[in-house]
């Protein structure tokens, strides 16, 4: 059986390989999303609504990197949360942010079935909003 830390760590893998393949690998058939805090409005994506979400995401950025900062693990309830930053390259300049993952595994450990994201929201909405408009520009070129 897998263990809880190798599932977080495989999914902070996943990340770094920065494939939309790779990214829902580590997810379950069933997994749903949470992007918090809930000040911002988003609803909780199944892996469908997931996928639409994050692929456009995926093209703006270049060496996409997750440092993990702490981990606490919860065996016996199937949780891990992780602290983590990211660094990337974008067309507009660097990005960085800061994440707090809780992520609740499969009855087998090998999957994440509810993944609870907390973003750094100020900074998130600001760059993303940028780098997709400037997507949308570069695309109806």
């Amino acid at each position: 059986m897998a263990s809880c830390s190798q599932t977080a760590q495989a999914l902070v893998t996943a990340y770094n390989s920065w494939t939309l393949e790779n990214i829902m690998d580590v997810r379950s058939s069933d997994c749903i999303n949470y992007i918090l805090p809930h000040s911002l409005g988003r609803k909780p994506m199944d892996n469908e609504h997931y996928m639409a979400f994050i692929a456009p995401r995926l093209r703006p950025f270049r060496n996409f990197t997750l440092t993990v900062h702490d981990t606490v693990v919860d065996e016996a309830a199937r949780k891990v949360v992780l602290h983590l930053t990211s660094t990337a390259s974008t067309e507009l300049g660097d990005y960085n942010n800061e994440y707090m993952l809780k992520l609740h595994m499969t009855e087998d450990r090998r999957k994440v079935d509810k993944f609870e994201e907390f973003v750094d929201s100020g900074y998130s909405s600001k760059v993303m909003k940028e780098l997709l408009k400037h997507q949308s520009r570069k695309s109806s070129l």
